[in-house]
């Protein structure tokens, strides 16, 4: 699979990372995680990504367990992982209400316990999940600057973030965000237009699309689009090699000039081996367009 250089963290990820956000939906063991964590290395995949909040606070402890019964497996793995949402559960129940948090005293916190939950003693991408309406930008930073200072981190980036607030944390930073996690798929393309994309390219900073394949939309009868991307899929695949609307979902997200990275968030081994696939899928100018014109039913304005 081919790599990316994240310019402004100064190592390089695959171009698909693998993702944990349903990771507890089919209860897997231990050694059943370690399994899937063992065919994304041979497939190329290296990239892991997490959360302290998947699975209620569950995620991180089982990659943990999995990634210690392999000795160095983690030291062939990049891990990503997010902070800064905090629920009321079973793990919590001190909480009353669902709310952010970005402020340094809190991330930092929260990265100390993800570096327990995983046990490791650095993550590779640490990222602020939502933006946090209540804390100043410059709290945020210094949270930030502190895990790069200790080594902890060895870079940070964030998620869901809108231009205007990746600007004003950058400015706060001693070392720029180098990733920006945003919901980007044939079904959700307003990155393209509300300038996060462009800010990506500009900066050099590296796009991670979440939820690729919309959350299963792209295969809903009861959604409108999907029959249209069904049949574009459909109409390409002869001169593809029979490739599968999956596949070219995340080959339509991976042709973007900002170099995006695709999240994959199956379970199964089979779709795990079948997206991996994507990556050597180059798609021609006139069909991406095509599979626009499915996704949007209409014309290029």
């Amino acid at each position: 699979m081919r790599r990316y250089r994240l310019t402004k963290a100064g190592f390089e990820v695959s171009r698909l990372a693998y993702g944990t956000w349903r990771l507890l939906a089919d209860k897997p063991t231990a050694q059943e995680v370690n399994r899937r964590l063992h065919l994304c290395l041979e497939l190329g995949i290296t990239t892991i990504d997490t959360a302290e909040i998947y699975g209620k606070y569950g995620v991180e402890a089982l990659l943990g367990e999995a990634l210690a019964l392999s000795p160095g497996l983690r030291e062939q793995l990049e891990i990503v992982t997010k902070a800064g949402i905090y629920v009321p559960c079973e793990a919590c129940p001190e909480r009353r209400t669902a709310h952010y948090n970005a402020t340094a005293e809190q991330l930092c916190a929260s990265l100390d316990q993800s570096l327990k939950r995983l046990r490791t003693e650095r993550i590779d991408l640490f990222l602020i999940h939502r933006p946090d309406w209540l804390t100043r930008t410059e709290d945020t930073a210094q949270g930030l600057n502190r895990l790069v200072q200790e080594g902890k981190i060895r870079a940070a980036g964030v998620s869901n973030y809108a231009p205007a607030g990746v600007d004003l944390l950058n400015a706060c930073l001693d070392r720029p965000l180098a990733v920006n996690q945003i919901a980007f798929s044939l079904l959700h393309m307003e990155a393209m237009e509300d300038g996060t994309l462009t800010q990506c390219e500009r900066l050099g900073m590296t796009p991670m699309a979440w939820s690729p394949l919309a959350g299963g939309r792209l295969f809903d009868p009861a959604e409108p689009a999907a029959g249209r991307l069904a049949a574009a899929a459909a109409a390409c695949a002869v001169r593809y090699g029979g490739v599968t609307l999956d596949q070219f979902a995340y080959a339509w997200i991976l042709a973007h000039p900002s170099h995006p990275m695709a999240i994959i968030g199956t379970n199964r081994l089979d779709r795990l081996r079948l997206a991996a696939q994507a990556d050597a899928l180059t798609l021609e100018r006139e069909d991406w367009y095509a599979f626009w014109e499915a996704a949007q039913g209409r014309r290029i304005p």
